[in-house]
């Protein structure tokens, strides 16, 4: 529940579209992109209202401690050739661990289908391990159960800054039985039609630069050139237009247009009554931000983790820092806990307005930030 409420108050937009109807115990797979390391998890954990099993990276689980904690956290390890050992025998005992999971029925099993985080606004090649994992389970059951294959889109405008909008996008469920005579004549043939159909359809619902030679040009024309709807559905729809006609007219040997960014429009009545505020939530804020910083330039190694430390991260020490700010405020006022536990209160909610407040009057950040800029550099 803590965490929930950190997680809505970090982004200042989050519109869920699509949602499947369905049953507390039918058998789902959820297939997603992943960009944004845990927060990508997250994303699909809030977004509905049933409890998924993920499918992880075994390397995150080599310390005994790592283990405990993630398996607790309804994760699986999933083992490549670089993580040593016998890794086909324990695939075999988390694949079958899986297929109880969907036997069962309770809990989703959710699977990040590329096999890798990036930043990058493009859809991955598709393993073809969810293809196994279905079928696997269809044949356990005797071809009885009634599995689906949902995909979900995740998309960020700022994949490293708070106060960003998320939009996850459910897509059309895919049903595993209506593969079932292709698979009993060419199980290969399957794989790759299912592998297939999931890349198509997460590709509908995300925006994707698949120009890879020219994706730093495009993502940047893009960005100059987006306009930001109440509707997220429909902005991503007009994202999808802008980036298939420059993409278009990069193959046709054009160069792209990148727009002049405006400068917001400013009020300066709301600007200078907010300043107080705007003030009072910074200087309060200071110790989070401080810290929080440090602990990302100073020991988080991967950038795309940089979201995942500030939300999960940030509800751990910035409830501990405003507990000790509020003991401090405590023993000044002279033991009123009153002023204290308003003081308590009042923290989270004038940081965000303060930070909110910085962005709309002292700032002409764009409402999206490139991903090809992030990356720069980074290996």
């Amino acid at each position: 529940m803590y965490i929930t409420i950190t997680f809505r108050f970090y982004f200042k937009r989050w519109q869920i579209h699509n949602y499947p109807k369905m049953g507390r115990r039918d058998p789902v797979i959820y297939v997603a992109n992943h960009q944004n390391a845990f927060l990508d998890a997250f994303s699909i954990i809030f977004s509905q209202s049933r409890q998924p099993i993920f499918l992880v990276r075994a390397n995150i689980f080599a310390a005994k401690i790592a283990r405990i904690a993630l398996r607790s956290c309804n994760m699986f390890p999933i083992y490549r050739q670089r993580d040593g050992g016998n890794t086909q025998a324990k695939n075999e005992k988390i694949i079958q661990d899986c297929i109880d999971v969907l036997k069962d029925g309770r809990q989703p099993l959710a699977i990040f289908v590329e096999g890798n985080h990036s930043m990058m606004r493009a859809l991955r090649p598709i393993k073809k391990g969810v293809a196994r994992i279905a079928f696997s389970a269809l044949e356990q059951s005797d071809f009885k159960m009634n599995l689906k294959i949902i995909p979900i889109g995740i998309a960020y405008s700022k994949h490293t800054r708070a106060r960003a909008d998320l939009f996850v996008n459910f897509g059309n469920p895919l049903l595993v039985n209506e593969y079932l005579e292709l698979y009993q004549e060419n199980p290969s043939r399957a794989y790759l039609q299912i592998t297939k159909d999931i890349s198509t359809e997460l590709t509908k619902l995300i925006v994707n630069i698949s120009d890879r030679e020219n994706y730093k040009e495009i993502e940047k024309a893009w960005i100059s050139q987006k306009v930001t709807y109440d509707n997220m559905i429909d902005e991503l729809h007009n994202d999808q237009q802008i980036i298939a006609q420059l993409t278009k007219e990069k193959q046709e040997g054009k160069d792209l247009k990148v727009l002049e960014r405006q400068k917001k429009k400013k009020s300066v009545i709301p600007m200078i009554l907010g300043f107080p505020a705007f003030i009072y939530g910074t200087l309060n804020t200071l110790p989070l931000y401080f810290i929080m910083s440090r602990l990302l330039t100073k020991v988080v190694t991967d950038i795309h983790f940089y979201g995942s430390i500030k939300t999960g991260g940030g509800a751990i020490i910035g409830g501990l820092i405003y507990s000790l700010q509020a003991i401090g405020v405590y023993a000044l006022t002279g033991g009123n806990l009153w002023i204290a536990l308003f003081y308590f209160v009042s923290l989270p909610f004038f940081g965000i307005f303060a930070y909110d407040h910085y962005l709309k009057y002292y700032t002409d950040e764009p409402s999206t930030t490139s991903s090809a800029d992030l990356l720069k550099g980074y290996k």
